[in-house]
């Protein structure tokens, strides 16, 4: 399989496309391009951190968890409710790609705790899971101005890293139509192509 269609952490990208009808809020902020941006940032965190399962179940969690919101504003409710109402429409896929059920409870409570401000504890077994999500998340806020991230407020040092690249791909793909993965990927590509270039 080419790298769109499988990729890091054997993950068949294939298999989590998103459809505007998955989300109660059709929305550009909290939509597909945004989550498809997030879960890119699981990734990169992820293998940078060398992360392993942590990886796949936090992508998972990824998938789904704006997906309940019901309006584009401050809202610290919608993690339980997407965890309540969409992990049980993807639970099946999520273990047909081969999460566990430890997988599942770290899945729902890394999506209902995203939109928490409370942070679970270092000790917990899914602490890096729920932190990787939240990072991932967070590097997408220029979406919302260019100073809304708070670089300080950034878990794992390798998301501290990624801050210019994920204001890269927010504005490459802002005004797109992401139509899967790994649309989202090449155009990842192209920028780090640029980058080089431009040492």
């Amino acid at each position: 399989m080419s790298q769109e269609s499988e990729g890091m952490h054997g993950i068949n990208y294939k298999q989590f496309k998103l459809k505007q009808g998955y989300f109660d809020n059709r929305s550009s902020l909290h939509g597909i391009n945004h989550t498809y941006r997030v879960m890119f940032n699981v990734q990169q965190i992820g293998l940078a951190a060398g992360m392993n399962h942590e990886v796949f179940w936090a992508w998972c969690a990824a998938f789904i968890h704006d997906m309940a919101r019901k309006h584009d504003g401050y809202c610290t409710e919608h993690g339980y409710w997407s965890a309540k109402t969409k992990l049980p429409l993807f639970e099946k896929l999520f273990i047909k790609e081969g999460v566990i059920p430890e997988g599942l409870e770290a899945i729902k409570l890394a999506v209902t705790n995203h939109s928490l401000a409370e942070e679970i504890s270092f000790d917990h077994p899914y602490y890096k899971t729920v932190a990787l999500l939240k990072d991932a998340d967070a590097l997408d806020r220029v979406r919302i101005s260019e100073n809304n991230l708070k670089i300080e407020m950034l878990r794992f040092p390798e998301s501290k890293k990624m801050v210019d690249f994920a204001k890269k791909l927010f504005h490459r793909t802002d005004s797109l139509k992401l139509k899967d993965f790994g649309m989202l990927i090449k155009i990842s590509e192209e920028i780090k192509l640029a980058d080089i270039t431009d040492l």
